[in-house]
C-alpha cells in the first residue's frame, strides 16, 4: 500500500487496550442477516462498531457495501456463506465510554472489558471494525485467523463507499496475516510471509511453483517499505487499494488455505 496524508498501518506491535473495571457487557449485539447463528461454526467473524454517525441507516449502509464488496473478492467469494457478519449499536454516551481517541498510534483505545464482553457473547474470536465517520486514518493489527484482533477505518479517508470497501479489505488483509506490498511505505515493517520476501531464494521458496503457471507473479521489486525486499505482483489490494482489485495468486492462496483450515501453503 501507498500511504497518502494520516493513513498508516499498525504492525510489529499490539494493539493498547484500556483496562476498566465493569460488571457485565451491557451492549447490544446484531446479526447483520437478520438471524443469529452460531459464531463458533463459522470461519471468520466480523463485528462493526460505529463512532461518529449521524445517524444508523448510514452505518448500516457502509456495512452492506463493505460486506456486498467482500463476497465479490476472491476468495472470500467461496466462503462468504460462513462468514458471520455482526454489528454492535452504542450510543454516543457509550461510544465516548467504550472508544477513547489517542494523540499516538494507533488513534483509538477501546476498553479491555469490551473486547472480553464481544468475545464472551459470541464465545468465538472475531474481528472488531471500528467505522470512524469523523476519523481520517485507517489501521489494522498484523494478526492471523485464529486472533481476535482490531481494524479501524477512518471513514474522512475515503472518497466514496467504494473506496472505504477497498480500503477494508487492505486492512483485513493485514488482520489475516498479508504484509504491505508497498516500496514507500510511511511505516516500516520486517518481511514475512507469504506476501514479502527478505530475498529472492526466500520468495522462490514461498510462491516459486506460481512463476510461470500465474501470468502476473513473480519476483518484484520493493515490499513491506524496502527496495531490496520481494513483492509476488506489481500491483495487488496489498499494495494499492485504490487501483487495484484483487488480492493477487499469491494472496488469494494463502487466503484459501487459511479461511479452509489448511495453514500456510
Amino acid at each position: 500500500m501507498r500511504f497518502r496524508g494520516a493513513r498508516c498501518l499498525f504492525v510489529c506491535s499490539v494493539f493498547a487496550f484500556v483496562l476498566l473495571e465493569v460488571c457485565g457487557f451491557a451492549y447490544d449485539i446484531e446479526s447483520c442477516s437478520g438471524v443469529f447463528t452460531s459464531a463458533s461454526e463459522s470461519i471468520l467473524n466480523l463485528v462493526f462498531c460505529p463512532l461518529n454517525y449521524q445517524d444508523k441507516e448510514t452505518f448500516l449502509k457502509d456495512i452492506d457495501t463493505i460486506i456486498a464488496r467482500l463476497g465479490k473478492t476472491r476468495p472470500f467469494d467461496e466462503v462468504v456463506e460462513r462468514i458471520g457478519v455482526y454489528y454492535i449499536n452504542l450510543s454516543r454516551e457509550e461510544e465516548n465510554t467504550v472508544l477513547k481517541r489517542t494523540q499516538g498510534f494507533p488513534p483509538l483505545k477501546v476498553r479491555r472489558d469490551f473486547l472480553d464482553g464481544i468475545s464472551a457473547y459470541l464465545k468465538s474470536n472475531y474481528k472488531l471494525i471500528i467505522l470512524d465517520a469523523s476519523g481520517g486514518v485507517s489501521c489494522a493489527e498484523l494478526s492471523s485467523i485464529d486472533k481476535i484482533s482490531l481494524v479501524i477505518l477512518g471513514r474522512r479517508r475515503y472518497k466514496n463507499r467504494s473506496s472505504l470497501a477497498k480500503g477494508f479489505l487492505h486492512e483485513l488483509g493485514h488482520s489475516l496475516g498479508l504484509r504491505d506490498e508497498c516500496v514507500n511505505c510511511e511505516r516500516l515493517c520486517p518481511p514475512g510471509p507469504p506476501n514479502c520476501a527478505p530475498t529472492k531464494e526466500e520468495a522462490k521458496r514461498w510462491w516459486g511453483k506460481l512463476v510461470g503457471k500465474e501470468s502476473r507473479v513473480n519476483y518484484i521489486a520493493g515490499c513491506c517499505g524496502n527496495k531490496d525486499y520481494i513483492r509476488p505482483t506489481i500491483a495487488s489490494l496489498m499494495n494499492d487499494a485504490d487501483k487495484a482489485e484483487d488480492f493477487g495468486p499469491v494472496n488469494e492462496r494463502y487466503l484459501k488455505n487459511i479461511l479452509e483450515g489448511l495453514g500456510e501453503k
